[in-house]
């Protein structure tokens, strides 16, 4: 009887999984929670491997996935870096297998014992752990109640999946030969896994369980039964990614400004954002990775997500309305608009109850949101590339890159930004004239942003830089000297990732000019008479 319960409710959950794909119609409607179980692949005798392997052992796992780590994190590759004739995604693939990660993995799911007992324990806190208030809710209303919420659970064995990282080219910055900072860089390799757990594996799992009545005959059989299953997996993609953990020296200005860290403390920082960003660009192309909800309400807006689902400040998501099609005959997901969370990011990690508590966003894009609109995590890289051109006394051809540092910092549309533009332009200096005098300016800074309405953001910024002036004629080299700027860019969404753009900035010179000589003792808007003041900027900004 035991046996057949289990398998009515594997049944269950699967036919509820099937159901959920057609609903989406491109984009899934539902969200389970994956497991993933996370592996250091060491090359030995490689630089600092062992160091990172010490690391790895510390590494924080995000609350987005069930963990579901074995007794062991790190291994040795089962090929030589340098060998083209491997492939290094079926390699370890077919490592492995051999190691039996996938059944170590499933066994971890029905909690088996060494005396091969198993039970449903695990599987059904997760699935009531997975379940959404609307889910909650729903079970309320049938006869068999919580023990719905349970049959979820069973599903979430399909979206079990295996991580390994490769840290690259591990180096601090002396062997990088990078001068005053301190830190590690690297870059990291990951490849995904995922455990191939379908209905005929699960059969062939049910005839291996075992009941307090079976004999001992029957047990050893089935015990026999277990070891000789073979549970397969997939490659499913690959991710590269480059991290460093750095700051600079004690020795320098700015490193006497912040808290030293030790070449230990920032090694600790590389590993871990090599798992951190790993995650975060499998989210960006995995569909099972990506987060689905609802719009609980507007005004602002909100939904039922938060730590539990890994949300942090900025995230972004779309927001999709189900339009019915009458060709097709059938309701299709439109796009609607952009969100993103604010720094109210509620604390979720408990079982749904029906009041779940819900987390903040604001739009930066799109028509006005209703409640109940579909919401897929879709992440991004957090760069906004700038290309105008700006006009007054300091201009030119103009760029600026901003970084959006939310997900980091915690504070939603902070930018940190670097610039640089380029004007030719004749100036009297003097008795003479000096035609075609080359600027260029580069310099970086702190942008906040704020949306004034759905499509439109006001983004003030100030900045520090440094302007160069160049020409053949000029006997003691280039000319320079530090500015710096403020101003605000006004954007205006032409699509939800590009940006009519216009604003205004001010230059505002420091210091004497400088030459190779050193400080030539002239005050650079005297040099260039009337080089500073205020610079109006147009242009067209792409958002990636």
């Amino acid at each position: 009887m035991k046996k057949v319960y289990l398998l009515l409710a594997f049944l269950i959950s699967a036919n509820i999984y099937a159901q959920d794909i057609q609903k989406g119609n491109r984009i899934p409607s539902t969200y389970d929670r994956n497991s993933i179980t996370v592996f250091y692949m060491k090359f030995p005798g490689e630089n600092h491997a062992s160091e990172v392997e010490a690391k790895f052992q510390k590494i924080r796992l995000t609350d987005k996935y069930y963990d579901n780590s074995l007794n062991y994190l790190v291994f040795e590759a089962p090929f030589s870096r340098g060998d083209a004739s491997v492939v290094p995604t079926k390699a370890i693939e077919s490592f492995l297998m051999q190691k039996g990660v996938s059944k170590s993995i499933v066994s971890k799911w029905y909690n088996r014992k060494d005396d091969g007992s198993m039970d449903l324990d695990l599987i059904f806190d997760r699935g009531t752990f997975n379940a959404t208030d609307a889910q909650y809710i729903k079970a309320q209303a049938t006869k068999r109640g919580e023990n719905i919420l349970k049959d979820y659970g069973n599903r979430l064995i399909e979206k079990s999946y295996i991580l390994v990282l490769d840290y690259q080219n591990v180096l601090n910055m002396r062997e990088a030969k990078v001068e005053k900072m301190k830190g590690w860089k690297a870059t990291v390799n990951g490849y995904l896994y995922k455990i191939k757990y379908k209905e005929e594996t699960q059969n062939v799992l049910y005839d291996c369980w075992i009941y307090p009545e079976d004999s001992p005959e029957v047990r050893n059989e089935k015990i026999k039964k277990f070891k000789e299953l073979n549970i397969p997996i997939e490659f499913v993609t690959q991710t590269v990614v480059y991290v460093t953990a750095s700051q600079p020296t004690e020795d320098t200005q700015l490193g006497k400004l912040i808290k030293q860290k030790t070449e230990e403390q920032l090694l600790e920082e590389l590993v871990q954002k090599g798992y951190d960003e790993s995650l975060y660009y499998l989210e960006m192309k995995h569909e099972d990775f990506m987060v689905k909800t609802t719009i609980h309400q507007v005004r602002p807006i909100r939904a039922k997500i938060g730590l539990k689902e890994g949300l942090k400040c900025d995230h972004r998501y779309f927001a999709y309305e189900y339009v019915y099609n009458e060709k097709t005959n059938s309701v299709e997901p439109h796009f609607r608009g952009v969100i993103r969370a604010t720094s109210k990011i509620v604390d979720n990690r408990q079982v749904a109850k029906g009041d779940m508590p819900t987390s903040q966003f604001y739009q930066t894009a799109g028509r006005r949101l209703r409640e109940g609109y579909l919401l897929r995590q879709q992440n991004d890289l957090g760069l906004d590339l700038l290309l105008g051109y700006e006009a007054g006394e300091v201009g030119g051809a103009y760029g600026r890159i901003d970084a959006r540092m939310g997900r980091y910092v915690g504070i939603k549309a902070l930018f940190v930004y670097v610039e640089g533009g380029v004007q030719a332009k004749n100036y009297d200096i003097g008795y003479s004239t000096y035609e075609g005098v080359v600027f260029l300016h580069y310099g970086a800074g702190l942008a906040k942003g704020f949306m004034l309405t759905r499509n439109l953001e006001l983004r003030p910024y100030i900045g520090l830089g440094q302007e160069q002036a160049s020409h053949s004629d000029f006997d003691d080299g280039s000319l320079k000297v530090l500015y710096l700027k403020a101003g605000a860019n006004l954007a205006l969404n032409l699509k939800h990732n590009i940006q009519l753009m216009g604003g205004i900035g001010s230059y505002s010179f420091i210091g004497n000019a400088e030459d190779d000589n050193g400080d030539t003792g002239l005050v650079w808007d005297e040099k260039f008479t009337n080089r500073k003041g205020a610079a109006t900027m147009f242009g067209i900004k792409f958002m990636f």
